[in-house]
């Protein structure tokens, strides 16, 4: 009885000591697996960034606001009319081009909306001050990309500005939808094909927070600018 329980313990323990084997291998395999797929999607991952950073640059680029030439020619003029309006204007328009060579993709909600307050005042020099930019209810606590709505104002006035009258632009915040939008009373929209400002904009939107901008009113012209996941920490790193 001692022999047998001898070789019974001696083969629980070769038994053990087998399992124990198969679980450190099959452990080892797992771990390199798991090491691998990790690794993998890590180098995906700064790819992928690395593409949308490279991507977000290139559109970046574009980002050329042809009003600028236009806003330093009115302040020529006004130079001579009123030294103090154009002083101001200057600096609106310094103001203007550090924010486009500002590193950050996205900027706060309350900020892209001062700076088309700014836009429209440069404009309102050579039109005479016939722009009316209203935000109108409460705006979500959120970061948009770079001039995103000031692109869409410049188009606004590019487009629906008629010389007999003013135009009046309005941007609201629709929470069932969380979007955007920006509405004129100026020209019907003849064509929803987008030009290269507003493929811009929506490229960079669908890169920063999977979101877009749509033509959403072509009589009482409307672009709806859909938020995506847009939020607070929206940025490029």
């Amino acid at each position: 009885a001692d022999i047998f329980d001898i070789k019974l313990i001696a083969l629980f323990h070769t038994q053990v000591i087998e399992i124990a084997a198969a679980i450190g291998f099959l452990t080892y395999i797992v771990g390199a697996l798991l090491y691998r797929f990790v690794k993998m999607r890590n180098a995906k991952e700064v790819v992928d960034h690395d593409y949308v950073q490279s991507r977000l640059r290139s559109l970046e680029t574009q980002l050329n606001p042809h009003f600028l030439f236009n806003a330093l020619n009115s302040i020529a003029e006004l130079i001579h009319q009123d030294p103090n309006k154009a002083e101001n204007a200057i600096l609106k328009v310094s103001t203007f081009m550090r924010n486009t060579m500002e590193e950050k993709a996205s900027i706060p909600l309350s900020d892209e909306i001062r700076n088309v307050r700014d836009y429209v005042e440069l404009e309102n020099i050579r039109f005479s001050g016939k722009i009316d930019f209203q935000d109108i209810g409460l705006m979500p606590s959120i970061s948009v990309p770079k001039f995103s709505i000031q692109l869409l104002v410049e188009n606004a006035v590019k487009h629906g500005f008629e010389a007999h009258k003013d135009l009046h632009i309005t941007l609201t915040y629709n929470q069932k939808e969380n979007a955007l939008l920006l509405v004129n009373d100026g020209k019907t929209i003849k064509s929803t094909t987008f030009g290269t400002g507003l493929s811009n904009l929506d490229q960079r939107l669908k890169l920063l927070c999977k979101g877009s901008v749509k033509i959403t009113d072509k009589q009482h012209p409307t672009f709806t600018i859909y938020l995506g996941d847009c939020h607070e920490n929206t940025h490029r790193g």
